[in-house]
């Protein structure tokens, strides 16, 4: 218990101060450590800063990085945007309703929420400003809709959760489309009922023709997530040789398809998906030493004993992971948390009887609050920089979403063959 108080409170302090995230995490590790062990070996430390990024499956971290910069540079969001009005402008509120269903497109190709936000927001809007629509009510649906992007594979957060937790990629992928679908449904349910009151219009029905011209000119990128996903069901490839397939893909469809990227531009999408991926690995680097002092100083017994204490419910003792886990994800983001709190609660959730695929994407769904909430709140910032929206405005206009997500949450709770159904 003392070097569970140790840990909490050298993070605690370290991030409250704004002390990088990698950091954090290594310097709570050693003063773990130094209580736990007693004597500091640097050599085992880098050796497991080693183990700990050498691992085939985090291979596909860099490749999906790369993915996400060269569909960016790609041109696809207007395409997308384009064939979601298609299906769905010619309901009332139909441009809220666009910014759903493409925030669902992009989340199937990116697996980013903040670039869903940004690329999405920047398009859509204005259009719906243009349209009557309130600029906080666009604004939250953007932010929101955007956290979509981490559910819908390919996801980072449960490629990371499947490497700390040790399980299947493709069951944790497969999983993931329910609450990711799930959420779209929702959002655009209370997108309805909010323009039916506010009298927001509905957009021209396309022709026959128009439509399938939107729909050939989506069709290329929309190929993506069936690729991957399709590769990955059928044993054709893993999730690290999908991501291959994937920058490969992108490649030919950026040079040669739609040519809006040039072979000059293909060294700056590169470092830019390095810096990322940097940034991304140095974190689970240091966060695989405080996984093995953790284990060490058995924290993670001794939380599973103090949980198991405290009720033997499945039920309660998910609602207090989640609280946790909210509490969590206004200081970390997405994979941050996930790498921190796997270790410490898993064990607990096996000892419940908790399907550790369920547990993985419960968190991912529950950390995807954190993208909407301050401090950190990633989306919020992307939101506001574009639209010109006040922060505090946003996060209020965001409330009615986040307590959707909750109830989403409580249902996975109750119900958790939401998510393992297909598996």
């Amino acid at each position: 218990m003392i070097a569970l108080l140790i840990f909490l409170v050298v993070l605690i302090c370290l991030l409250f101060i704004g002390t990088p995230i990698f950091i954090s995490l290594g310097v709570s590790s050693i003063a773990v450590w130094f209580n736990s062990i007693g004597s500091l070996r640097p050599e085992l430390i880098l050796q497991k800063m080693f183990v700990g990024v050498d691992s085939f499956t985090l291979m596909a971290i860099p490749l999906f990085m790369l993915t996400g910069e060269l569909m960016n540079s790609g041109g696809i969001s207007k395409r997308l945007i384009n064939f979601a009005q298609c299906i769905v402008g010619w309901i009332r509120g139909g441009l809220g309703f666009v910014v759903v269903v493409t925030c669902m497109f992009l989340a199937a190709i990116l697996g980013s929420s903040s670039a869903c936000s940004a690329m999405v927001g920047a398009v859509l809007i204005p259009a719906m400003r243009d349209r009557g629509y309130d600029d906080d009510f666009a604004g939250a649906l953007v932010a929101s809709s955007g956290g979509i992007g981490p559910l819908i594979p390919p996801s980072l957060p449960l490629l990371m959760y499947a490497v700390v937790a040790q399980q299947s990629v493709a069951n944790l992928f497969l999983a993931g489309y329910v609450p990711g679908i799930l959420i779209g449904i929702v959002f655009m349910i209370y997108t309805y009922f909010y323009a039916r009151k506010h009298k927001y219009p509905a957009e021209a029905k396309p022709t026959v023709r128009q439509f399938f011209s939107a729909f050939g000119q989506a069709l290329i990128p929309l190929g993506l997530p069936v690729i991957i996903m399709g590769g990955i069901l059928t044993g054709v490839f893993t999730a690290t040789e999908s991501a291959v397939v994937a920058v490969i893909y992108c490649l030919i469809i950026g040079l040669f398809v739609y040519r809006e990227i040039k072979i000059k531009d293909i060294p700056k999408v590169i470092v830019k998906a390095a810096k990322t991926t940097g940034m991304v690995l140095i974190v689970i680097a240091t966060a695989s030493v405080l996984s093995y002092v953790l284990t060490i100083a058995r924290i993670p017994q001794t939380v599973t004993a103090l949980i198991t204490s405290i009720t033997s419910s499945r039920i309660v003792f998910l609602l207090l992971v989640n609280i946790v886990l909210i509490i969590c994800g206004m200081f970390l983001d997405a994979g941050c948390a996930i790498i921190i709190l796997t270790p410490v609660f898993l064990p607990a959730a096996n000892a419940m009887g908790v399907n550790p695929i369920f547990f993985g994407v419960m968190m991912t769904v529950n950390l995807m609050i954190g993208v909407l909430t301050p401090p950190v709140g990633l989306n919020l910032y992307v939101t506001s920089s574009i639209a010109k929206i006040d922060i505090l405005k946003l996060s209020k206009a965001v409330l009615p979403f986040i307590y959707m997500l909750f109830g989403l949450i409580l249902l996975m709770v109750i119900f958790p063959q939401i998510v393992t159904f297909m598996l």
